[in-house]
C-alpha cells in the first residue's frame, strides 16, 4: 500500500508523519514497556506460594498479551483521527504493532535467558510468532474501534455480532471470536490413542496434539468484519479546518519540526523516574535472584540468636552470606578475623526470601579477603540469623546482586537523570545560526 503523495508546498515526509500520528511519544512508551518488563515476574509471583518459580513459557506467555494489548489501545488511539485515509491507518497500525510486539516478546526472551534466566517448562512450539501475528491482528482491529467510535450504533452492532459468534460456535470446532485469543495462543488439545500401546493407566497410551489454526480462522474473520465495518462508514477530512493534508499538524514547518523547548514541568517527571527507580530497580533485582537461584544450601550454614556471635573456619578467600531465619529483623552485621581486620556487609537489594516451611530471607553478602577463622555478629530485636554459602545465582541478575547499594541507587535512579540532563539542554539557549547573524 502506497502512502500518498504530499500536495504542493507540503514538505514532510508523509511516512514519518504516519508513523508519528501513530506513536506519537515514543521515549514513553519504550518507558512503560520497560517498567512493565521489570514488573512482569514480581506481578505474577504476588499471591503465589513462597516456593513458586516462573518458567520462560508463562513470561512469554505475559509479554504477548502485553504486546497485543498494547498494539490494541496504539492502534484504537490512532483509528481516532478525523484526518489520513483509513486504509494508510490500517497499514501503519498493522506493521508498527507487529514490530512493537516482536521488539517487546524479543526482549522478553532476551531478558529471561540472560538477565533473570528461569527453566524452560516445555517448549515454546511457536508461541512468539504466535503473538506477533495476534498483535497484528490487534493493530488493524483497534484500527476499526476507533474508526467506529463516533459511530455507537454500528459500534453497538458490532458487539452484539461478536457475543452472537460467541454463543453460536460455542461446543464447534471452530471456537467464538472471544475464546479464539486463549486458544490461539495455547491450541486447542486433541487427544489421541498410540496405536500398540498397554498399560494400567490409560492415560499412558494417550497423545496430545493441539491445533491453532481454528482459532487464528475466527481471528481473522472477526477482524475482517470490523474493517470492512470501519471501511463502510469512512469519511473524508473535513475541508476548511486547516489541517495538514498529511495528517500530522505542523508538517513542512521547521520550528515545528524541532518542537518548543520542553517546559520546567519536566524535571517533575525526572524526579518522578528517579523515585520509582529507585524503588523499582531493587525489587526487580531481588525479586530476579530468587527465581534465577539454582542451588541455596541454608541447611549446611551455622546459626545463631541475634546479638551473639558465629565463628566459622573460611578455607579459603571468598563470600560468605548471612540469612534472617524466620520473620526477624537483622542489621548491623559485621565479620572480625583473628588479627583483628573487619569486613563490612553488602546488603542485597530487594527482598530475596527462600524456604516453604522456614523463611531464610538474604540479608547480604561478606567478601572475606583472606582464609582462616572469622567471627560473625549480627544485631536485632529477636529471632535468628544463620551464616553460610551463599546462594548460586545464574545470569547477569547474579552480578547485579553483589553491587554496591550506592551503585544499586544510581542504577534506579538513571532513566531520571538522563531525563533531567536531556531538559537541562534542550533548554539551553539556541546561538543563532551564521545566515540570521549576516542579516
Amino acid at each position: 500500500m502506497r502512502f500518498r503523495r504530499p500536495p504542493p508546498g507540503v514538505t514532510g515526509r508523509e511516512v514519518r508523519h504516519a508513523v508519528r500520528d501513530w506513536l506519537p511519544y515514543p521515549g514513553r512508551i519504550l518507558a512503560a514497556a520497560a517498567a512493565v518488563l521489570l514488573l512482569t515476574l514480581p506481578a505474577l509471583g504476588a499471591g503465589r506460594y513462597a516456593g513458586w518459580r516462573a518458567d520462560l513459557r508463562t513470561l512469554t506467555m505475559a509479554s504477548v498479551v502485553v504486546a497485543s494489548a498494547g498494539a490494541l489501545l496504539l492502534a484504537a488511539r490512532y483509528g481516532t483521527r478525523p484526518t489520513g485515509r483509513l486504509p494508510e491507518r490500517f497499514a501503519v497500525a498493522t506493521i508498527g504493532g507487529g514490530l512493537l510486539a516482536g521488539a517487546y516478546v524479543g526482549a522478553t526472551l532476551l531478558y529471561f535467558r540472560l538477565v533473570v534466566p528461569l527453566e524452560v517448562d516445555g517448549a515454546l512450539r511457536g508461541l512468539p510468532v504466535r503473538g506477533v501475528a495476534l498483535a497484528v491482528l490487534a493493530g488493524a482491529f483497534g484500527v476499526a474501534l476507533g474508526a467506529l467510535l463516533r459511530r455507537p450504533v454500528l459500534l453497538l452492532a458490532l458487539g452484539v455480532l461478536l457475543v452472537g459468534g460467541q454463543v453460536a460456535l460455542a461446543g464447534t470446532a471452530v471456537p467464538g471470536p472471544l475464546a479464539a485469543v486463549r486458544l490461539w495462543l495455547v491450541g486447542s488439545a486433541q487427544p489421541h490413542d498410540l496405536p500398540g500401546c498397554v498399560s494400567l493407566a490409560p492415560s499412558e497410551c494417550v497423545a496430545w496434539t493441539y491445533r491453532h489454526w481454528p482459532a487464528g480462522l475466527s481471528l481473522t474473520v472477526t477482524v475482517l468484519v470490523a474493517v470492512m465495518a470501519a471501511l463502510a462508514v469512512r469519511r473524508a477530512a473535513p475541508e476548511g479546518t486547516g489541517a495538514d493534508p498529511s495528517g500530522s499538524e505542523g508538517a513542512g514547518d521547521p520550528a515545528a519540526e524541532r518542537g518548543a523547548p520542553p517546559g520546567r514541568s519536566r524535571y517533575a517527571v525526572a524526579a518522578a523516574l528517579v523515585v520509582a527507580g529507585l524503588v523499582l530497580i531493587p525489587a526487580a533485582i531481588g525479586n530476579g535472584v530468587r527465581q534465577a537461584t539454582s542451588a541455596v544450601t541454608t541447611g549446611t550454614g551455622v546459626s545463631a540468636p541475634v546479638g551473639s556471635p558465629v565463628e566459622v573456619v573460611v578455607p579459603r578467600p571468598g563470600r560468605l552470606a548471612v540469612f534472617a531465619v524466620g520473620l526477624g529483623a537483622v542489621r548491623d552485621c559485621r565479620a572480625v578475623a583473628a588479627d583483628s581486620r573487619r569486613v563490612g556487609l553488602t546488603p542485597v537489594p530487594g527482598t530475596v526470601r527462600y524456604g516453604d516451611g522456614v523463611s531464610y530471607r538474604w540479608v547480604g553478602t561478606f567478601r572475606l579477603p583472606a582464609p582462616g577463622r572469622w567471627t560473625v555478629t549480627c544485631a536485632g530485636d529477636e529471632g535468628e540469623y544463620l551464616v553460610g554459602d551463599p546462594p548460586r545465582v545464574e545470569g547477569l541478575v547474579g552480578r547485579l546482586v553483589e553491587l554496591p547499594r550506592p551503585l544499586v541507587w544510581l542504577l534506579g535512579a538513571l532513566s531520571g537523570l538522563l531525563v533531567a540532563a536531556h531538559t537541562a539542554l534542550a533548554r539551553r539557549p539556541r546561538r543563532p545560526s551564521v545566515a540570521a547573524a549576516d542579516r
